[in-house]
C-alpha cells in the first residue's frame, strides 16, 4: 500500500472505496448545522481517534455511527439526530427516467471525477457537494444529462475547462460500443500490479488480471516436462533452455521471448472474451510486450497498451527489498540473485517500447505516476471522442449551482 496512506484510512462502501477527508467529513457536520471550526474539529479528532485504534479501513456506516456517537457526546441527542436526518435526505435522490432510475451516488459521481484527473479527496468533496445542493433544493429525481449538466457546471466553475472537458471524455465513453482493454507492460518489480489496481478504481474498471494468473493456470495444464517455460519466473526461465546458444545470442532474453509467446496465447484468449462479452478490463504483468496491437484486435476493442518502468536501479533494487520485509511471503533473495535479469529485460522492453512509439512511464512516485497516466489515457481517449460542448452552455450565474 502506498506511504501516503500512513497518516489515513479507507472508507468502504459497498461500490467504492476513498481516502478521509477531513474536509469532507467536516462539509458533512457543516450542513447538518454544527459550525464550521467545530466541524472540522471533529472531523480531525475521528481521524486522529481511529488512527490511534490502528484501523485502516471502515465501512462507512460504521464511521457515521462513530460520527453521531461523537456529535452525541459533545452536542447532545438533537444535533445528532439532525446529522443523520440530514444524511438520510441526501441519499433520498433517484437518478434516471421513469422505470430505469437508481439511487444517487456520491461514490460513482466521484469515480468519474476521478478519471477526469481530480485527486481523491477533492473529487469525493465535490461528489458530496453536488449531494449537498441537491438535498437543499429538495431534488427527488433527476435525470443522468440533467446530472451530467449541473457536474460539468460545477467543474467548470472550480476547476476549469480541461476538467470538464475530461469528464465529458469519460462520460462520454461510459458505455461505448467496444470494450476498453488496458495493457500495463513492465518488468518485475516496477509497480505494475498497484498501478492497475489504482487506474482500474478510477476509471471504473471492475476487471483486473495479470499474466502471472494465466501462466499460472497454464502450469496446472502442461506439465514441466512438456512446457519448462512456464514453470519459472520470467527472470530465471533461461535456467530451463538446454540447447547450445551462440555467443550472439542472449540466453535470458531468448528464453523470456518463449514464455511471452506460451503465455499470450492465454492473454489473447482473455481479449476475445472481453471483446465478445463488451467487458472493459486491464491486464497487466511483464509476459505483455509493448508493442502494437494485433489486426485481429484493434478494430473490435479500444487496446492501448503502456510499459511501467522503473529506471533508477537502486530504487528498483530497494522495492525489492522492501517487498520483503513487508511479507514473508514473497522474499526479496529470489529477486535480488536474478536482479541482473529483471534489468536486462527491463532494457529490452524499453527499446521495444521506444521502437513502436508506446507510452512508457518511469514509475518513480505512485501518485505522480497515477496522474501521468490518467493525463495519457484522457489524451488517448479524446482523440476518439467528438464532444460538443455547446449543449453543455453555462447558464446565467443567478442559476448556477
Amino acid at each position: 500500500m502506498p506511504d501516503r496512506l500512513d497518516k489515513n484510512f479507507v472508507v468502504l462502501s459497498d461500490d467504492f472505496r476513498f481516502p478521509y477527508s477531513r474536509g469532507l467529513m467536516a462539509r458533512s457536520l457543516m450542513r447538518a448545522g454544527i459550525p464550521s471550526e467545530e466541524a472540522y474539529e471533529i472531523a480531525s479528532t475521528l481521524l486522529e481517534t481511529l488512527l490511534a485504534e490502528g484501523l485502516k479501513e471502515i465501512h462507512r456506516s460504521k464511521l457515521k455511527k462513530r460520527t453521531m456517537c461523537l456529535i452525541k457526546e459533545r452536542y447532545g441527542k438533537e444535533a445528532a439526530a439532525n446529522y443523520e436526518k440530514w444524511k438520510l435526505h441526501g441519499e433520498a435522490i433517484y437518478v434516471g427516467d421513469a422505470g430505469e432510475q437508481e439511487p444517487f451516488s456520491r461514490g460513482i459521481l466521484a469515480q468519474s471525477l476521478l478519471a477526469a484527473g481530480l485527486s481523491p479527496d477533492i473529487a469525493h468533496d465535490v461528489a458530496e457537494k453536488m449531494a449537498a445542493d441537491l438535498s437543499e433544493r429538495g431534488v427527488k429525481n433527476i435525470s443522468r444529462d440533467q446530472l451530467r449538466r449541473l457536474t460539468y457546471q460545477m467543474l467548470h466553475t472550480k476547476f476549469g475547462k480541461q476538467y470538464t472537458r475530461h469528464y465529458l471524455i469519460w462520460r462520454t465513453l461510459k458505455g461505448p460500443d467496444q470494450p476498453l482493454i488496458l495493457l500495463f507492460c513492465g518488468a518485475t518489480g516496477t509497480g505494475k500490479s498497484s498501478l492497475s489496481v489504482e487506474i482500474a478504481h478510477r476509471l471504473g474498471i471492475t476487471r483486473v488480471i495479470g499474466t502471472d494468473t494465466i501462466r499460472e493456470i497454464m502450469r496446472g495444464m502442461f506439465s514441466r516436462q512438456l512446457m519448462p517455460s512456464v514453470h519459472e519466473s520470467s527472470f530465471a526461465v533461461w535456467k530451463t533452455l538446454v540447447r547450445p546458444f551462440s555467443d550472439r545470442v542472449d540466453p535470458v532474453l531468448t528464453a523470456f521471448q518463449e514464455q511471452t509467446q506460451r503465455v499470450n496465447v492465454g492473454v489473447h484468449a482473455i481479449m476475445r472474451r472481453a471483446i465478445t462479452e463488451n467487458l472493459s478490463m486491464i491486464i497487466e504483468g511483464v509476459h505483455l510486450l509493448p508493442e502494437r496491437v494485433p489486426s485481429e484486435f484493434s478494430s473490435e476493442a479500444i487496446i492501448i497498451p503502456i510499459l511501467i518502468c522503473t529506471c533508477q536501479e537502486e530504487l528498483h533494487r530497494n522495492r525489492f527489498i522492501n517487498r520483503g520485509q513487508e511479507t514473508t511471503e514473497r522474499s526479496s533473495q529470489k529477486y535480488l540473485e536474478n536482479f541482473e535479469s529483471i534489468r536486462k529485460i527491463q532494457d529490452a522492453l524499453i527499446t521495444k517500447a521506444e521502437e513502436n512509439n508506446i507510452f512508457l512511464v518511469d514509475n518513480v512516485d505512485f501518485d505522480d505516476t497515477v496522474s501521468k497516466i490518467i493525463q495519457f489515457l484522457t489524451k488517448r481517449m479524446g482523440e476518439l471522442v467528438n464532444l460538443d460542448f455547446s449543449e453543455y452552455k453555462l447558464p446565467k450565474k443567478e442559476d448556477r449551482l
